[in-house]
């Protein structure tokens, strides 16, 4: 039974592990954002989904091993009380390190939002100051376009 629980705790040493990458990531991405850096702004993205799928990964390995040790009613703050008491320490310790990784991304992810979407914004007035297009939400234009006339029909029933 030991050796399931240290296999749990090495599994969330992983996932906090992907927490710091995707911290990171928004952190660049924030950074490429700021100095209009599309080029990086792109490759941050591509490495943000690539952890966001491993991190997919590992929530559900989590959510089969939480259920085979019992732990599926546990939060983890308290996972070091329900641990053998050898690994309490080292479970103590990983479950604080994961909690305080995925506080430091969501913080992180929040800037890169907000900054991403302030950019966006201004790009649209900018766009709309212009005349160069039509602005109605999300970035798409209002508009259909004219099909070609040989691709016109007249249906009737």
């Amino acid at each position: 039974m030991t050796s399931a629980f240290a296999t749990y705790l090495s599994l969330l040493r992983e996932i906090s592990r992907t927490l710091v990458s995707l911290t990171e990531t928004a952190q660049q991405k924030t950074a490429a954002v700021r100095q209009d850096n599309l080029a990086v702004l792109n490759e941050c993205l591509k490495r943000e989904q690539a952890l966001s799928l491993s991190l997919r990964g590992f929530e559900q390995k989590r959510a089969a091993a939480t259920k085979d040790l019992g732990f599926e009613s546990i939060p983890l703050s308290g996972l070091a009380a329900h641990c053998p008491v050898e690994l309490q320490p080292e479970a103590k310790a990983a479950a604080e390190e994961l909690l305080q990784n995925y506080q430091l991304y969501r913080s992180a992810s929040e800037v890169a939002r907000s900054t991403l979407e302030c950019n966006l914004h201004q790009i649209e007035k900018v766009l709309a100051a212009s005349g160069e297009a039509e602005i109605s939400g999300a970035g798409y234009d209002a508009a259909q376009p004219e099909p070609p006339a040989p691709m016109k029909t007249d249906f009737r029933a």
